[in-house]
């Protein structure tokens, strides 16, 4: 009897937390940012070096359709800079390109400048986006000469999104 009663008191006792609501991830501060990709909870980045550039790699066990769009977000805002600039590379060049920094445009203020739109390259480059196996890749194709430097700054960025923002300070 004692058993039966016990077993009635167990069943109708109040519901345990569902395991996924305790392991659920919290999005971080910067998800109304709709370009950055980091945005997204389980999403995470690594940086591959290319012969013309270098190109940020977003994975998540998240939402890959949302990621992909964020990385698209990134990769048109980054060129509607970039453009507005100058010339965009296409990796074609081999004496190095145009002898332009871009840290002191207007508009643009080099790392100072990390406002709406997630972070900003501050290497005159052109972004592309490729689907990858749950996430998607932003690569950027900079001028010769500036291929180094490009690495360099992305792995700086790598750094912040891997805090999960996109900003930075």
């Amino acid at each position: 009897m004692r058993l039966l009663l016990f077993s009635l008191l167990v069943a109708c006792g109040p519901a345990a937390t569902a395991p996924s609501t305790l392991s659920k991830p919290v999005a971080p501060a910067t998800a109304g940012d709709p370009a950055c990709p980091v945005a997204i909870a389980g999403t995470s980045v690594t940086v591959e070096d290319t012969d013309t550039g270098a190109a940020l790699v977003f994975v998540t066990t998240g939402d890959v359709v949302d990621l992909r769009k964020r990385g698209a977000l990134m990769a048109q805002q980054h060129n509607d800079r970039h453009a507005a600039m100058g010339p965009l590379p296409d990796g074609k060049d081999s004496a190095g390109g145009h002898d332009h920094d871009h840290g002191g445009h207007a508009g643009h203020g080099g790392h100072d400048n990390h406002a709406a739109g997630g972070s900003m390259i501050g290497i005159h480059s052109k972004a592309a986006t490729i689907d990858v196996d749950s996430g998607v890749k932003v690569a950027f194709i900079s001028f010769a000469k500036d291929i180094g430097k490009l690495q360099t700054e992305l792995r700086m960025h790598a750094k912040h999104y891997a805090a999960g923002h996109c900003e930075m300070k």
